[in-house]
């Protein structure tokens, strides 16, 4: 098309989330071409889920998915350090969006489960032989911040994207699951954000500088 991809990006706030498939290597080899039905299945929830909480798919990476929730426009920084003395209006919109992003993750977790297209994956003899009593599952990790939103690529292939700190961090946390032994970690900038009623059912597990 004519899109040029040499323009400056915008400097925007959101929560980043991302999600990775457990055991996909494993998953791959096994299942062979119908990895992408598999794939394909876990993808139509997690969409889904995030698009009906006030979210977007932002990429698809194999056996991961980076979503995106976007602050209403003109949030800053210092709306997002100090969220509780905000006009009311502006503090319950970006609490709900913050508990929305939860509560989309907590409600993928709960859809992998009762997916009857899934559940024959539970029972399928090649992966049950790789990964005795297999199960579908996933990590996540939530972050609130600033990125630079716009066009990476060339008139060959474009793709829009958020780069910053802040994405890498949800990718980080998807990954300290695996180490905590916990399927969901939320980071402090996020968790600060959410209503009371939502952060009253949440603990800490750890504190990384």
């Amino acid at each position: 098309g004519n899109i040029n991809a040499m323009v400056l990006g915008r400097k925007m706030y959101a929560i980043f989330g991302f999600c990775d498939i457990r055991q996909f290597t494993d998953a791959t080899e096994v299942l062979q071409e119908g990895i992408m039905e598999f794939v394909n299945s876990i993808a139509k929830i997690v969409h889904m889920e995030v698009a009906m909480h006030g979210g977007s798919a932002n990429k698809n990476i194999g056996d991961a998915f980076l979503l995106v929730w976007k602050f209403p426009e003109g949030t800053t920084a210092a709306d997002l350090k100090n969220v509780d003395s905000l006009p009311t209006e502006k503090r319950d919109a970006i609490k709900s969006l913050a508990d929305k992003a939860l509560a989309s993750f907590i409600i993928i977790m709960s859809g992998l489960k009762r997916s009857k297209r899934l559940n024959r994956y539970r029972s399928h003899p090649g992966l049950n032989e790789r990964m005795p009593n297999y199960d579908v599952k996933m990590g996540f990790g939530l972050h609130a911040g600033w990125a630079i939103e716009g066009a990476i690529g060339s008139d060959y292939k474009i793709d829009a994207s958020y780069l910053s700190p802040n994405v890498n961090m949800s990718s980080r946390l998807e990954a300290a699951t695996k180490q905590f032994r916990t399927p969901l970690l939320l980071s402090k900038n996020f968790v600060d954000l959410m209503s009371p009623s939502a952060f009253s059912m949440c603990r800490q597990i750890d504190c990384v500088t």
